[in-house]
């Protein structure tokens, strides 16, 4: 880039973290109590199985942030690899995929780590995204019309300018990226409530380093949730950041070009970068979170549950797709856990061949699954995407859940 002065010193993405945290830290706090209050949901099976339905929910809107947009029953068929025959829409079912094995791998990686500030998983993040794509989706067009192919995981190898934004040189990358881990790390930060600030500065200090090629939003955002699920915030899995920031995407995308601006004068911190429009990112991004956390509190208490799975089976009924004891079922699944064979009688008030009917068309709506492949494991409860609208309504913009409607 002729003419243009690169950032070469990682001290220019200082500074790293807001220097005034008051505001801040009553968030982060806010977002630890939120988080628990999801994290006592229910039981661990109930929570596993909404979090199962969050993941490829997260996929739609960090799909959507990139101007893709994905159907989410188009999701579901491509998690049973039901792809379409039209060939622009298989692309962008793959990718949906993609996001949704990641994101699902990742939780396991996890499991094993104690800190999300590491190149190990940022890198395994772009390199398990664009493993699981064809090629002419690792293929992009540079600015000069040149058609360059990704190496996942690679750290980029040329400069890039986005929007008003130009990222550090590339030939400096590995100083900055080495920068970033030292600077995040819980090594470094010791105090709960910054490392849960750190969470948000990071996530656009990260994208201001914008060390891949291509791919960097998406996993910025997966990189957020690890940093969320390290720090204990991300409450079993059951809110998403990536939904939040779609949602409010101009104010997103508007936060995230202010912050990237160079300091202002002397009373803007002390760092190269803005003190004072970094400390606004992190307010809305710390909102955002405990915004989805509140929606998702609000639709998880259990009355309202019970009410909307009441609801459904009443609609089920109507249409002659399921028994109106369908309930008893559901609602033993979702409080207990799971539902032994043994008990089907009992809880429907049926014959048994009458309550295996009813337990086999819920496992045909995939609303139970087998706990495991042998014949007299129990069943436990599963929301697939396309009853989302009824059981987790809002949780798809309106006028998209009401094309998943039948």
């Amino acid at each position: 880039m002729p003419g243009i002065s690169l950032y070469r010193l990682p001290s220019s993405m200082t500074p790293v973290l807001p220097e005034k945290d008051g505001e801040l830290r009553e968030l982060a706090t806010e977002l630890i109590k939120n988080s628990a209050k999801l994290t006592s949901a229910f039981n661990p099976i109930t929570r596993r199985a909404i979090s199962g339905l969050i993941e490829p929910m997260n996929s739609y809107y960090s799909n959507l942030i990139e101007g893709h947009f994905t159907h989410p029953l188009e999701i579901e068929k491509a998690l049973k690899k039901d792809y379409s025959k039209e060939p622009a829409k298989k692309l962008l079912q793959l990718e949906s995929r993609a996001h949704v094995i990641v994101n699902h791998e990742m939780k396991k990686k996890l499991s094993s780590m104690n800190n999300a500030y590491s190149w190990e998983l940022i890198s395994w993040l772009h390199k398990s995204f664009y493993e699981h794509l064809p090629e002419e989706l690792r293929t992009i067009k540079t600015k000069n019309g040149n058609s360059i192919t990704l190496t996942p995981g690679a750290i980029r190898t040329s400069e890039v300018e986005v929007g008003r934004h130009i990222a550090p040189a590339a030939e400096s990358l590995n100083e900055f990226i080495s920068f970033f881990e030292d600077n995040y790390s819980r090594k470094k930060i010791a105090d709960p409530l910054k490392r849960i600030i750190a969470i948000a500065a990071s996530h656009h200090r990260l994208t201001w380093i914008h060390p891949f090629l291509d791919g960097n939003g998406r996993v910025v955002r997966l990189f957020s949730e690890a940093a969320a699920i390290i720090e204990n915030v991300d409450g079993d899995g059951l809110w998403s950041i990536s939904r939040g920031l779609a949602v409010n995407n101009k104010e997103y995308y508007d936060a995230l070009n202010n912050a990237d601006m160079k300091r202002w004068n002397d009373y803007d911190g002390h760092g190269n970068l803005s003190d004072k429009f970094l400390t606004e990112f992190c307010v809305f991004f710390l909102k955002t979170a405990i915004d989805q956390t509140n929606f998702m509190l609000s639709l998880l208490e259990p009355e309202k549950m019970t009410n909307r799975l009441k609801e459904f089976v009443n609609l089920m009924t109507i249409r002659s797709e399921m028994r109106k004891e369908s309930i008893y079922l559901l609602e033993e699944a979702m409080f207990k856990g799971k539902v032994y064979k043994g008990d089907l009688e009992r809880i429907t008030g049926k014959s048994e061949n009458v309550a295996r009917s009813i337990m086999k068309n819920l496992i045909d709506e995939g609303l139970l699954i087998n706990e495991s492949e042998e014949f007299r494991s129990p069943v436990i409860i599963n929301f697939p995407i396309k009853h989302a609208p009824y059981i987790f309504p809002k949780l798809f913009p309106k006028d998209v859940e009401a094309t998943m409607k039948d």
